[in-house]
């Protein structure tokens, strides 16, 4: 575990200014978004920490740009990507809920933040996480920079729309709000994301073997 939190540190200090700054400014604007929505702007951090998770990644010909360097299993090395990738996911989930409780706080909040709906919304960037992630180890060695950074981005973005569509949000919310419904969707939405990560880790790691035993 000690190794796995090495490679966890390594790559936030590799990503630690672009993640100090696209905190803030994402912060900010998520602030915005809590006048209208408090659960949209949690969705919008959300989408903050889908790009910081992806720019762990170099476009280099090695997926892993300190496997060279730093001693490590294969195995090590991917759970010390994923659990990043899961940390920036909650630190920026962290920020939106404190940014839409501070505008709460000054009255001009229109709607309120629905904790069951974030649970679900947790669970769905946890699934895009994993297939960001799968996209990236797969397909990094053999992209250009413009190409990478689509990759990057785009499980992002579809979250984000999907997200911040007020009818969306409001069917969420009512199936929730339905007797006996709440529970069982919360549990379904997180054991999927947290299945999906241990599933898209596993394939990772395979990627990772394959290349290396060409």
């Amino acid at each position: 575990m000690k190794q796995v939190i090495g490679y966890i540190e390594c790559d936030f200090m590799n990503i630690k200014y672009g993640m100090l700054y696209m905190i803030v400014i994402f912060g900010i604007v998520s602030m915005a978004f809590s006048m209208k929505n408090g659960t949209g702007a949690v969705a919008y951090m959300l989408f903050c920490g889908m790009v910081l998770a992806g720019t762990a990644f170099n476009v280099t010909k090695q997926t892993v740009s300190f496997a060279a360097l730093v001693p490590g299993s294969v195995w090590q090395k991917v759970a010390g990507r994923y659990l990043g990738g899961v940390l920036c996911i909650m630190l920026c989930a962290a920020v939106g809920i404190v940014s839409a409780g501070a505008v709460r706080l000054t009255g001009r909040a229109n709607g309120g933040l629905e904790i069951p709906v974030l649970l679900c919304l947790l669970g769905v960037t946890f699934f895009f996480l994993a297939l960001q992630n799968v996209l990236l180890y797969l397909l990094t060695p053999f992209l250009g920079i413009q190409a990478a950074g689509l990759v990057r981005m785009l499980p992002g973005f579809i979250l984000f729309f999907a997200v911040m569509n007020a009818g969306n949000l409001e069917i969420i919310t009512g199936i929730l709000e339905r007797e006996g419904f709440s529970a069982r969707i919360i549990l379904i939405a997180l054991g999927t994301g947290i299945a999906s990560l241990i599933i898209s880790g596993i394939l990772s790691g395979l990627i990772i073997r394959n290349r290396d035993n060409e």
